[in-house]
C-alpha cells in the first residue's frame, strides 16, 4: 500500500464518537443527568457551547463525548440546538426536538430546557417508585418458586423412596405430591418449553401495531390493574401536554406532538382522536367528555374551569398532581392486597409439602412403637 493510501485510510478512522448520523442510546438517567447539567451550567452564565463541551469531559457520560462534541460543532458553526439535535439519527425524540425548537423561537431556551428537564425527572421518579414497590412482591414469588421447585423435585423423591423401602401407608396428599413431582421431572421441560412459547407471543404480538393496540385495550379492561394502568397512561399524556403549553404550543398543536409520549397504544389512539376532534373546532373539555371512560371525572372538571377561565395550563398542573397522588394510592393499594396473598400462599404451599411428607414418618413412628408393645 503506497503512503497515500495509509493516509486516506487513516483518515477513515473516527477517533472520539459514532459517525455523524448513527443514533446512540441514551440512558433515561444519562439523560437527565446531561440535561440538569446544562440547565445548571447556562442558569449560572455559561454559554450552550461551553455548557456541552463541559459536560462532554465527565466520566458518567464519556459514552456520549462524540456525540456531545458533534454538537457542540453544530452549534458554533451558527446552527440551532434543536437542528443540531436533530441530526443525531433517532437518539432524540421529535417530541424532545420540538419543545427545545419552541424555546428557541420564543427566547425562552433556558426556561425549555428546565422544563424538559423536569419533565423527565418526574417520569423517571414515578417509574422508580413503582418499580421499588413492585420489588418485594417479585422477590417473593421467584424466592418462593424456587423452594417449592426444590422440594418437589429433590426432596420429595428422597423421601418417596424411603417410605417405599419401609413400606409405609401413604396419605393421599402425599400420594398427590408425589405425583405433582413425578409429573414435574417427567415434562417440566414442556412446562418451560410453554412458558418461554408464551413470552416469545407476548412479544410478537407487542411488536405488531394491531396486536399492541389489540393488548392494551385489554390491559386497561382488567378490573383494578386497568384503572391503574389508565392513570399512568393519561399522567404521561398530561405531564407531556402541561409542559408544551407552558412551553408555548396551542392545544391544538400540542395534542398532535404529545400523542407520542404515551406507553399505552388504546390511550394514544384516544388521544389521537382528540387531536382530531379539536381540528374540527370541538371543544377539548367537550371532547375528555365524550372519552369519559378514559379520562377520570375530576380531568374533565378542572378542564373545564381552565377553559372558562384561560388558565388550562394551570389545569394541566393540577390534573398532573392528582393523577401523581392516585397512582401513587392505587399501587400501594394494589401491592398492599398482592403482598399478603402471596405470603399466604407461600406458606400454605410449603406447609402442605411439610405436611405431605412428614405425615407418613408419623404414621411409621406409631408403627414401630406399637410393634414394641
Amino acid at each position: 500500500m503506497s503512503a497515500q493510501g495509509i493516509l486516506q485510510k487513516l483518515a477513515s478512522v473516527q477517533i472520539g464518537g459514532p459517525p455523524k448520523n448513527k443514533a446512540v442510546k441514551f440512558k433515561k438517567r444519562d439523560l437527565i443527568h446531561m440535561m440538569r447539567n446544562i440547565s445548571t451550567l447556562i442558569e449560572n452564565g455559561l454559554t450552550l457551547p461551553k455548557a456541552i463541551e463541559t459536560i462532554s469531559r465527565e466520566k458518567s457520560l464519556k459514552r456520549y463525548a462524540g456525540l456531545l462534541d458533534q454538537v457542540r460543532i453544530k452549534l458554533e458553526s451558527g446552527e440551532m440546538f434543536s437542528t443540531a439535535l436533530s441530526q443525531c439519527g433517532k437518539t432524540f425524540s421529535d417530541l424532545f426536538i420540538n419543545q427545545i425548537r419552541v424555546g428557541e423561537r420564543s427566547g425562552t431556551l433556558p426556561d425549555a430546557i428546565q422544563r424538559l428537564t423536569e419533565q423527565l425527572e418526574r417520569g423517571d421518579d414515578l417509574k422508580a417508585r413503582i418499580i421499588k414497590k413492585l420489588a418485594y412482591p417479585v422477590m417473593l414469588v421467584t424466592v418462593g418458586s424456587g423452594a417449592v421447585s426444590f422440594m418437589i423435585l429433590y426432596v420429595v423423591p428422597t423421601f418417596e423412596k424411603t417410605y417405599a423401602e419401609s413400606g409405609a401407608k401413604l396419605p393421599a396428599i402425599t400420594q398427590l405430591l408425589i405425583s405433582v413431582g413425578a409429573f414435574a421431572s417427567a415434562y417440566g421441560w414442556l412446562l418451560i418449553l410453554a412458558a418461554m412459547l408464551a413470552v416469545a407471543g407476548i412479544i410478537a404480538v407487542r411488536r405488531n401495531p394491531q396486536g399492541r393496540l389489540w393488548m392494551d385495550h385489554f390491559l386497561l379492561r382488567i378490573p383494578f390493574i386497568g384503572e391503574w394502568l389508565k392513570n399512568i397512561a393519561v399522567l404521561q399524556f398530561m405531564e407531556v401536554l402541561g409542559n408544551l403549553m407552558e412551553a408555548g404550543f396551542t392545544i391544538v398543536d400540542a395534542l398532535k406532538v404529545c400523542a407520542g409520549s404515551i406507553g399505552n397504544r388504546a390511550v394514544r389512539k384516544s388521544v389521537e382522536q382528540l387531536h382530531s376532534a379539536i381540528l374540527r373546532g370541538e371543544r377539548f373539555s367537550a371532547e375528555l367528555e365524550r372519552h369519559s371512560d378514559l379520562f377520570p371525572p375530576v380531568v374533565n372538571q378542572l378542564v373545564i374551569v381552565g377553559e372558562k377561565t384561560g388558565t388550562l395550563s394551570k389545569a394541566t398542573m393540577d390534573i398532573r398532581k392528582h393523577l401523581s397522588r392516585e397512582v401513587e394510592r392505587t399501587t400501594n393499594l394494589l401491592i398492599g392486597t398482592i403482598e399478603p396473598v402471596l405470603t399466604i400462599g407461600l406458606a400454605t404451599c410449603i406447609g402442605g409439602i411439610l405436611l405431605a411428607i412428614y405425615l407418613p414418618m408419623f404414621d411409621m413412628i406409631s408403627a414401630m412403637n406399637g410393634g414394641g408393645h
